[in-house]
């Protein structure tokens, strides 16, 4: 009895960050060469450290709708900026997920049509979001055009109103009631919150339970709080502002305010600033106020006077001499020894412990389960500028950043060289654009079992499992034995069927001929009438061959020997040379030089007559072609599997791509090259497929074997 070992790919999400991108090309390099701009990178937005958050990952976002409509809207727009290396995203505001545009969406209209680029996500009056992307149109003449579309996804990130028809028309986004629902489905109000939103000075803050503040602490200082209402909105270069200043011309209150009132005494100043959070001011705008210590003021006995020459204010002695240059927009008299005086906008003036990278908090707002803040920020990512930018917060009080999937590792079980290492990498070439992750090929032939485990029960969301098994996984009682790493098997997750390679039953060409065997008719009418004189080389029990040579028996009644040979597969030469069986179960390439040399003649193939194969431009008939042996198939599955702990939309996401993969033109044709018939289904097609190996199996052991020993 042999263990059913793991056989093919075993894949995994590793730990290793996506790489740094350089800047994406232009829209003129896209118009001049289509191909030169990489799909952006996917993401997932996951808390980040609270003591020291990134908050230039954290605020980087443009909201495709209005403030106002958040409240209503269960999808938000996160726009990351044309520039970003990172994609936009729909934000499901209950949930707390991403969407993006799905890789199997990313081409459409049998190929015409190619998303090269998503640029934006916009929501209109309906609160219905749609996405602004560069496409691709590949014309039947070979020539090619770019194209900016507008299309609607669904909550898998597929098409439900494409961005062009495939006439080359632009979509009717308004005529179509089919697109993600935008209102939150019977949650008409947020569900209650254990944070609240507070306003010290002006400025507003999220807290907790506790009191303990989960955004930036406002600053009690009015000064400060002034300042930071004045940065909420872009301050022009040549703006002036009110502030202080002592006898001696030195700013004691920056030149913030647009209100301020003279010195009360010589040691305070009554100080005000807009309580509201909203960034446009009225009548109707509630103010808060404080008293600030001053120190050192001394009586001034200066007056303001304007320079004639510049119109300009500052300050002279009695003698009439300039004490104060005149530098000022207006001048206010001396009281209490300090003086309120309008000057050019401080742009240079923090804070005294000020950071850049802080975010200037004008507006948190709830949404769904999470919370939006609305900020003012000035970082590498907005080019030094002030620009406002949105950022999430959980109900938990965690910010949220994009952070991008982990890399995808594919462990192949096995030695570079096979079939396993092969797949693997073409899926290496192929995936890295389509999943916007890099993708790394690692070679584990020594494997151990708490290995197996790792990868089969251990993956999580960071660590994605993926593993290419023989089905039915664990195997087939009696066939195979209950190892701990077969019953592991079992908890793995569906993802896809990569491919099936059928075997071919081959006979010795010289034999052949001296027994009149030409065809699979030939081949039953000959075994009828000499029970038990035919032999059949197959590898060991438990592989592929075995179950080609069961289900050949139990389906065609006829009478023919098992000779087992060490291995997976038996060697040509087992029939050409040592002739120790007259035919055999083996993979194409397993036979295709004996083949050349007419020393073996294909009688069938174990593929399914939708498939047949084609080698050096003749066609093989398929063995369950012909009526004894209808429903006969075995192929060498490959598939992709994760581990029972990992995250249903890296599956899905995972296996769009892999089929968008297979349906490259240049990958099939490798794929036929090969005489491999490509996968690409869905998880539930193949569990369905994993049952019909199984009832295959049974038949194929229904009937005792009569058997030759085992060939070393």
């Amino acid at each position: 009895m042999k263990r059913l070992l793991p056989f093919a790919v075993a894949l995994w999400l590793g730990a290793a960050l996506f790489p740094t991108q350089a800047a994406p090309p232009s829209q003129d390099d896209l118009r001049a060469n289509p191909d030169a701009l990489p799909m952006q990178s996917v993401w997932q937005l996951r808390p980040v450290d609270p003591q020291a958050p990134p908050w230039q990952d954290v605020f980087a976002f443009s909201l495709g709708m209005a403030p106002e409509q958040m409240a209503r809207s269960r999808w938000l727009g996160l726009n990351t900026g044309a520039d970003s290396e990172r994609s936009p995203a729909l934000f499901d505001a209950l949930d707390g997920r991403a969407v993006f545009l799905s890789p199997a969406a990313r081409g459409f209209c049998d190929g015409r049509w190619r998303v090269v680029r998503l640029e934006r996500i916009d929501s209109d009056d309906s609160l219905q979001p749609s996405l602004k992307l560069w496409l691709v149109e590949r014309a039947p003449d070979g020539a090619q055009r770019t194209a900016l579309g507008y299309g609607r996804v669904d909550e898998q990130g597929r098409w439900t109103v494409p961005p062009k028809t495939c006439a080359g028309e632009d979509s009717a986004l308004a005529a179509s009631s089919a697109a993600l629902p935008a209102p939150m489905p019977g949650e008409p109000t947020p569900p209650a919150s254990g944070l609240r939103v507070d306003t010290v000075a002006g400025q507003p803050g999220l807290r907790d339970a506790q009191g303990r503040w989960r955004s930036p602490a406002p600053l009690r200082d009015i000064a400060t709080a002034q300042w930071l209402r004045s940065r909420q909105a872009p301050v022009a270069a040549s703006a002036t502002a009110l502030g202080l200043i002592d006898g001696r011309g030195r700013t004691v209150i920056p030149f913030v305010f647009e209100q301020l009132a003279d010195a009360a005494t010589p040691r305070r100043i009554r100080l005000c600033t807009a309580a509201g959070q909203g960034p446009q001011l009225d009548a109707a705008t509630p103010r808060v106020c404080g008293w600030q210590r001053l120190r050192g003021g001394k009586a001034a006995a200066l007056r303001p006077v304007q320079d004639p020459g510049t119109g300009r204010w500052g300050y002279q002695d009695a003698r009439g001499h300039w004490a104060i240059a005149p530098q000022f927009r207006q001048a206010r008299a001396f009281r209490h020894g300090y003086a309120v005086a309008a000057g050019p906008y401080p742009h240079d003036w923090r804070p005294p412990g000020w950071n850049d990278e802080r975010p200037i908090v004008r507006r948190i707002q709830r949404v769904g389960r999470h919370w939006v803040a609305e900020a003012m920020v000035r970082n590498a990512s907005t080019g030094a500028d002030w620009s406002l930018r949105y950022g999430l917060l959980n109900d938990a009080g965690q910010w949220l950043a994009p952070m991008p999937d982990h890399a995808l590792h594919i462990a192949v079980l096995f030695p570079p060289g096979g079939r396993s290492g092969f797949y693997a990498q073409m899926l290496a070439e192929h995936l890295p654009r389509l999943l916007g992750r890099e993708v790394q090929v690692d070679y584990m032939p020594t494997a151990t079992e708490d290995a197996y485990r790792q990868l089969m029960t251990q993956g999580g969301n960071a660590k994605v499992l993926l593993a290419a098994l023989r089905l039915p996984r664990g195997g087939i009682q009696g066939v195979h034995s209950g190892q701990a790493i077969d019953r592991l098997m079992h908890a793995l997750r569906p993802v896809t069927l990569l491919t099936s390679e059928p075997l071919v039953l081959a006979i010795d060409s010289a034999k052949a001929d001296a027994l009149g065997i030409h065809d699979t008719q030939g081949l039953l009418a000959y075994a009828r009438a000499h029970p038990g004189a035919l032999r059949i080389a197959t590898g060991d029990d438990g592989w592929t061959g075995h179950l080609a040579f069961g289900q050949f028996r139990a389906l065609s009644g006829v009478d023919v020997q098992r000779v087992i040979i060490a291995g997976m597969y038996p060697p040509s030469d087992i029939v050409t040379q040592a002739h120790a069986a007259e035919l055999l179960f083996a993979p194409v390439n397993g036979v295709a030089v004996a083949v050349r040399r007419g020393q073996l003649r294909v009688i069938g193939t174990a593929a399914e007559p939708a498939h047949p194969q084609v080698f050096d431009g003749a066609s093989w008939p398929t063995l369950a072609s012909s009526a004894p042996l209808a429903d006969f198939a075995a192929y060498d599955r490959f598939s992709l599997w994760a581990p029972a702990n990992s995250d249903a939309a890296s599956e899905r996401r995972l296996q769009e791509a892999v089929a968008q993969v297979l349906a490259l033109p240049s990958v099939q044709k490798q794929l036929q090259d090969l005489q491999v018939v490509a996968g690409g289904g869905s998880p539930d097609a193949l569990l369905a497929l994993e049952h019909e190996e199984r009832q295959r199996w049974e038949r194929a052991i229904s009937v005792p074997a009569s058997e030759s020993p085992p060939t070393p």
